[in-house]
Formats: C-alpha cells, structure tokens, sequence
C-alpha cells in the first residue's frame, strides 16, 4: 500500500448501515488503485449505523477506513470528514455511491489535483436516465442559481473533488449543513478564481427508478439559502483575498 494518499474518500452514513458494506466492497472491486481512505461519517442516525461503521473500520479493504460521527445533516458529515482527511484531494460522495466509481475515473482523467471537479449529472456525457420531475427540479434549481449567484456550473449536486488544504481553509466560512452545502462549496471556489471542471458520470440505474429525497419544502429552504449565500458574497470575496 502506498504511503501516499491521493484520494480520501468522504461518505456520509445516515440510517445507512446495511449500505455501507457494499459500497466498500464496491470501492475495492472496482476501484483499483490503493492511495486511497474511505471516511465514514454517522451523522445523526436512530439506528446502528454507528456500530456497523465501527465494525467495517476494523475489516481489511486494501486501503484504511475510518469510522467518526458528527452532527446531523449532510454537511456537518461532509465538513467533519473534509477535517480530518489525509488525501491530496477529498471526493464528498454519498453512502451508496450514486455513481459507482465512474466520478473518480473521469477525475483521474482531469489530473490536475487543484481543480475543484464535480460528477455532473447534467454533463453532456453522462448518462442519466432521470423522471420528468428530477428533471424539472434540477433546471429550476440551475436556473435560480443563475440568477441568484451566477453560477455558470450546471450541477452542484453531484460528487465533489476538491483539493484538501483549500478546502480545509475553507472550513471556517461554510454555514450550510444540508443540500447546499456542495452549493456554497462550489460558489467559494468560483468567487475565488478556482478551476471549476463538470466531469461525465454513469448514474446507477436504481437512481433512476427511485423517488427523489428532496421535499418540496425542501425547494423553498433552498431559495432563500441562496439567498443567504449572495448575501454573504462580499464574505466569501473578503477570504478568497486572504493571504
């Protein structure tokens, strides 16, 4: 195994227990490269999540696995394990890798560990069979983003690559501890000049067929977060400019 680490891998695990084996036996089926560690972040479950990551981080998977726990919401999981990664780059994925590994290949064909790479469902090679209304929720929110932000990225919502010491740096200033936290991530390194690339990715086809988590109560608190963020912008600008 190598003593460098290229790849640490985020997953967040809420009521995710009986996931979780299998996608790191996925990881080691098809990954194929050992400079990596998976994270597993229990945030927030009523069941025993915690105690199946804790049992998997003592199993053998060809690359380490830790277990921590944070604070409940997808975000607070993503910023706890971005904190304690040890990967040139950290992928924020989720438990039961919507992508497979098809994200982490087209990132390795970027090679540039300072850009900041999303698996961009909405990238014209990717191959995403959505229904009409993940398909009507996902333009609606690219085109507030737009409007609101002027984000240019067609999809915030996929994985995320991000290069560790930035985004550690970046800790302090995020705010957002659910679904938009990938977004405020994104906007961060779009105000400070980063290198922003949308990456084809295969969605797995359960995916498709499966209803979508997000409520319609969800889609408000997502406006007016955006809202929130645009006024944070001179923020956000003020650290991009730090030293």
């Amino acid at each position: 195994m190598s003593d460098v680490l290229g790849l640490s891998i985020v997953v967040p695990a809420h009521n995710s227990g009986s996931r979780l084996r299998e996608t790191l036996q996925q990881l080691t089926r098809e990954l194929g490269r050992d400079d990596v560690e998976v994270i597993i972040v229990e945030n927030g479950s009523s069941d025993n999540t915690w105690e199946i990551a804790e049992d998997l981080a003592l199993g053998s998977w060809g690359f380490p696995v830790r277990a921590v726990r944070s604070e409940a919401g997808l975000g607070a999981a993503y910023l706890k394990g971005a904190s304690g990664a040890r990967g040139d780059v950290v992928l924020l994925t989720a438990d039961d890798l919507p992508f497979g590994v098809t994200d982490i290949r087209s990132w390795e064909s970027i090679g540039d560990p300072s850009a900041l790479v999303i698996g961009s469902k909405a990238h014209p090679g990717s191959t995403v069979p959505r229904s009409v209304p993940r398909i009507v929720m996902s333009w609606g929110y690219r085109l507030l983003r737009r409007a609101i932000l002027g984000m240019t990225v067609a999809d915030c919502q996929g994985t995320l690559f991000v290069d560790r010491e930035w985004l550690r740096r970046s800790i302090p200033s995020l705010r957002e501890h659910g679904y938009l936290t990938s977004t405020e991530i994104v906007y961060l390194a779009q105000l400070d000049r980063k290198r922003i690339i949308e990456v084809p990715v295969v969605l797995h086809t359960g995916h498709a067929r499966g209803r979508t988590r997000i409520r319609t109560s969800d889609v408000w608190d997502m406006a007016f977060g955006l809202l929130r963020l645009r006024r944070r912008r001179r923020e956000f600008l003020a650290m991009s400019e730090e030293p």
